[in-house]
């Protein structure tokens, strides 16, 4: 609370200088001025019992509290220094925001790149990427600064890869050919987005140096994978169906998806559309799918759901089409009448 005493006093000092200025000029215009040396002590009164009753936020205790208690492993932090303080020691919440604070009064590439691991661990991918950003721009040549950006935007696209994110991955190739982690990233975040040509590399890569023991086991189980799903791609690329809406407004959100027989939760793959008219066509393409293509002989549905408000989500839509059996190849559009039981 000291800095509250030396704010007061410093505000009492205020109130006393201006106090004697408007003595000064009463004086001179030849008025009163009795009575009046009691304003600067209403002034920090006043002031006082603002803070009192609605300047101080219930959080700004323990706030003060973790600046004391971690100030000084955010400066060696900053500094490239170990910290004074075992990992396992500091909240990583607390240790965020004294870190943040101590960054805008003194930036480096070190500190921001912690904040933005930090932020990374709490998933928080957004405020990672943005300190991610500044630790790159304070050390543009150093590998790491730039695979935590790549990191960072990977997850806000749900752990697939992106082009900003590819480009990110790329610079650090350029320049370290043989970079595991560069690789293993590319690898992951490119299965995951149905890139498996850039998937296929990383596995490959990976396996040229770690082709031994258990690791070169997982290793090889990523690539076939990768192989496998490369293979079912152009299966599935382009799945189509044709929604009935009956007598339901048109102009509403359709939603259309793939799931094995009886299962629940997320399903295989889904379009969402806004529909303009009745019958709706509908193609879900290699972008639509949400998890991995399923082996040839699953058993396989299509289904709908639709609601008649614009831009609304899925929970949100109701009506829906019974789903039915999808048999790959398709030979025609599956056919869907929203509204069926």
């Amino acid at each position: 609370m000291m800095w509250i005493v030396v704010a007061l006093i410093m505000l009492l000092v205020l109130a006393v200088m201006l106090w004697w200025l408007w003595r000064q000029e009463a004086r001179k215009a030849g008025r009163s001025v009795s009575g009046a040396l009691g304003i600067p002590l209403i002034v920090v009164v006043l002031a006082a019992a603002g803070y009192g009753l609605i300047g101080y936020n219930e959080h700004t205790g323990p706030w003060l509290q973790h600046q004391q208690d971690y100030r000084s492993v955010a400066q060696d932090i900053i500094a490239g220094k170990p910290p004074t303080k075992a990992a396992a020691d500091v909240p990583a919440g607390a240790l965020v925001r004294v870190l943040q604070s101590e960054l805008t009064h003194n930036p480096s590439a070190i500190g921001w790149y912690a904040l933005g691991s930090l932020y990374d661990q709490l998933g928080a991918p957004v405020q990672s990427e943005e300190a991610a950003l500044k630790a790159v721009a304070l050390a543009p040549d150093d590998p790491s600064m730039h695979l935590l950006l790549a990191r960072s935007r990977i997850e806000q696209a749900g752990g697939k890869l992106t082009d900003p994110a590819l480009e990110d991955i790329r610079w650090v190739l350029d320049r370290e050919p043989a970079h595991d982690g560069a690789w293993m990233l590319l690898a992951m975040s490119a299965d995951r987005a149905g890139r498996y040509d850039l998937s296929i590399q990383g596995w490959e890569s990976l396996l040229s140096r770690h082709g031994e023991g258990e690791t070169g086991d997982l290793l090889r189980r990523g690539l076939d994978n990768a192989r496998a799903q490369k293979a079912r791609q152009g299966v599935f690329a382009s799945i189509r169906s044709v929604v009935q809406g009956g007598d339901l407004p048109a102009g509403g959100t359709l939603f259309v998806y793939i799931r094995e027989a009886g299962s629940q939760g997320q399903p295989l793959a889904a379009h969402r559309q806004v529909v303009p008219s009745f019958p709706a066509s509908v193609v879900l393409t290699e972008g639509d799918w949400l998890q991995a293509y399923p082996d040839s002989d699953a058993d396989l549905v299509i289904g709908a759901r639709y609601t008649p408000a614009p831009g609304a989500s899925v929970d949100q839509a109701a009506i829906s089409a019974a789903p039915v059996p999808l048999t790959m190849p398709q030979t025609s559009p599956a056919a869907l009448q929203l509204g069926s039981p």
